[in-house]
């Protein structure tokens, strides 16, 4: 699913501020932003811009839609211009993003049978999913390059992950699929690298789960 929405005007610019930022290890960082008004749903986006410009980049939400505060995973790039001003900023400093959007919905359908699967940052939606309430999966499989150091990031959660660590592009977590358990009513939800994402819905698809229950968001192409 393409993360790129088609809109008729720019979205307006709404102002944050940084409360913290996390280093995980691997460029991946934990960014805290502060709330905004506006109601949002876990799968949701925010585009961030980079000050000074016009260029912007869709980030997941990874917190709960009952929190004070915005929280953001984000990969550092080389080079990239966004990802670069998120990772390095300091607490007080300012930010301009825009309103949530989105259609991916690991909440939904309610009462789902639900197995998750992720890599990297992919994670965002799906803590945001349960932090705000929605049961959790039955299977959370989550796929990284490196050994992160997550300290207390999923403390209190009712979660159980499979962590696979593999090789730096496709990684090792679709060589667990076939043991994934499925039935006629199961929803599969995955999310992050495009490789990852095609192999997942191409295995389930020849289990024969139908389209209508297989749900996707690609954050990265390798």
């Amino acid at each position: 699913m393409s993360r790129k929405p088609k809109l008729a005007q720019a979205p307006p610019q709404l102002p944050v501020r940084v409360l913290d930022v996390t280093p995980l290890g691997d460029e991946i960082y934990v960014v805290g932003l502060s709330a905004i008004s506006l109601p949002w749903m876990p799968g949701d986006c925010i585009a961030v811009y980079a000050p000074g410009s016009a260029q912007s980049r869709p980030y997941s939400l990874s917190g709960s839609v009952h929190d004070d505060r915005l929280e953001l995973w984000v990969r550092r790039f080389p080079g990239g211009l966004v990802s670069r001003t998120l990772c390095e900023c300091r607490p007080g400093d300012e930010l301009e993003i825009s309103p949530p959007f989105g259609w991916f919905r690991p909440g939904m359908p309610e009462g789902a049978d639900r197995i998750y699967l992720a890599t990297g940052t992919g994670i965002a939606p799906f803590l945001s999913a349960i932090r705000s309430g929605t049961p959790p999966p039955r299977e959370f499989h989550w796929g990284v390059r490196e050994p992160l150091h997550i300290g207390t990031t999923f403390q209190g959660l009712p979660l159980s992950l499979h962590v696979s660590r593999g090789e730096k592009k496709t990684g090792r977590l679709t060589g667990h699929l076939s043991g994934i358990r499925i039935e006629t009513h199961t929803h599969i939800y995955a999310c992050g690298l495009d490789q990852m994402i095609e192999q997942v819905l191409s295995h389930f698809r020849k289990r024969g789960l139908p389209e209508s229950q297989l749900h996707s968001e690609c954050f990265f192409t390798a």
